[in-house]
């Protein structure tokens, strides 16, 4: 329910906002000629509806998923700038304990790395962040304790700023 609930608040998001790159021309609407971020307007599908319509094939099939399969066509989407079926299939693939999936998540709302045309998110989301990197430093991945390290080397700059996001996350370490 709580997937479902996610991937509507993610539709009406992206339908609500606007483009986030170059606006698109109309002779153009290949997908090399996207940059990196924007929305591919010209397609006949709304934006998320590819990204469910496999996970509902996924799930029909049965597990174990092709999780690496899912995270590649989640890159792929990215790279189409379709943001919202890419941020869908990492969520999907991360929820189902992908390791890579699961630092992508991480990433995208980090506020050292955050990069809004890569996002869905107009803003890092530093709690976020740090529960997806909280997994995956719990299934043993080296990476994922630095990159803790670093929210928490940020969130003490930030926090002596004022910063009420980086005092939020300081809770988690005391």
């Amino acid at each position: 329910m709580w997937i479902a609930l996610v991937i509507i608040a993610l539709v009406i998001f992206v339908l609500v906002s606007g483009d986030r790159g170059k606006p698109m021309s109309a002779s153009k609407p290949e997908v090399e000629n996207l940059a990196a971020g924007s929305i591919d307007r010209s397609q006949l599908v709304p934006p998320g509806m590819r990204a469910r319509q496999y996970v509902e094939q996924l799930r029909a099939a049965g597990k174990p998923y092709p999780l690496p399969q899912v995270f590649e066509r989640a890159h792929q989407y990215l790279q189409e700038g379709n943001l919202a079926d890419a941020h869908l299939l990492y969520f999907f693939a991360a929820r189902e304990e992908h390791l890579p999936a699961i630092m992508r998540m991480g990433e995208i709302s980090d506020p050292i790395l955050f990069r809004a045309e890569d996002s869905l998110l107009d803003h890092a989301d530093v709690v976020q962040s740090y529960k997806w990197y909280r997994k995956a430093a719990s299934m043993g991945h080296p990476a994922a304790v630095e990159r803790i390290e670093s929210l928490q080397q940020w969130a003490l700059a930030e926090a002596e700023a004022g910063n009420p996001h980086a005092r939020q996350l300081l809770l988690n370490f005391r």
